[in-house]
């Protein structure tokens, strides 16, 4: 929370100089414009879903590499899930899938089944509402432990690695991951399949856009302020791996390809 001062303090300072010492009504539109940029300078930095400014934040391999990391957000799913895990199996990819603990808890065998397969469980607040940006300490924390502990129970491991809703990151929240020990994870390349219902569209924008070394973001679960179905991820997924493979990159685990450790003891 003590790194928002190094943008508020400056913007405030600026904008109490000017009305000080400037003459009106210049002093105002100065002091205007000094807290604009300093709330300009705050959004960029909770919306940039790969700024490390609140936490460090991971979205690509520290080192040059080959392999690319295929993640999944917002399961487990009943319906879709399995259809996944069956595609990535099929095409022999480890994946990573941040669940929303509420999930979890209602599905506790998807990610048993996530785990026998050799997949990470990571964590995506448990209730992933629209009010998680607007949470402070006490929140941030139940939110995480609360997910933490839904994971924990299914498969015996309680996860290191956090994405947050939509990616977005507020000082608080930082405080919170540090704190826990947690590492957020970003992305360099995201299908949009949680709002896109064109498979076409969702490869193209994949296969065009990843990089060696970087994060893959997919959905497999669906609602949560995106469309419900995950039809056009299924219908994309196999020609997202097989794109990504023919432009002669590989897939590894995000943990691998970070060099993280993806769990701690359950407590």
């Amino acid at each position: 929370m003590r790194k928002s001062l190094f943008i508020k303090v400056p913007a405030l300072a600026l904008a109490v100089l000017s009305l000080a010492f400037a003459s009106a009504p210049a002093s105002w539109i100065v002091a205007g414009l000094a807290l604009a940029a300093g709330v300009v300078g705050l959004a960029i930095v909770v919306f940039d879903v790969n700024s490390s400014f609140w936490a460090p934040t991971l979205w690509r391999a520290p080192l040059p590499t080959s392999a690319v990391a295929l993640t999944f957000d917002d399961g487990p799913d009943p319906e879709f899930t399995p259809r996944v895990l069956q595609i990535l199996a099929d095409k022999r990819v480890p994946a990573a899938f941040f669940v929303v603990g509420q999930r979890a808890v209602a599905h506790p065998e998807l990610l048993a089944e996530m785990d026998r397969a050799g997949h990470l469980v990571a964590n995506h607040g448990h209730t992933h509402d629209p009010f998680f940006h607007f949470r402070l300490w006490k929140g941030n924390r139940s939110e995480l432990d609360a997910c933490n502990g839904s994971i924990a129970r299914a498969i015996g491991k309680e996860p290191l690695l956090f994405r947050a809703p939509q990616g977005f990151k507020n000082p608080a929240l930082g405080d919170v991951l540090y704190t826990e020990g947690m590492t957020a994870i970003g992305w360099q390349v995201r299908g949009l399949d949680a709002v896109d219902e064109n498979a076409e569209r969702i490869v193209r924008r994949i296969v065009k856009g990843v990089r060696a070394g970087g994060i893959v973001a997919m959905h497999d679960g669906g609602g949560l302020g995106g469309t419900h179905s995950r039809q056009a991820t299924l219908e994309a997924l196999p020609r997202v791996i097989d794109g990504i493979r023919a432009s002669g990159l590989e897939f590894a685990r995000v943990d691998v390809l970070l060099g993280v450790q993806g769990y701690r003891s359950a407590k």
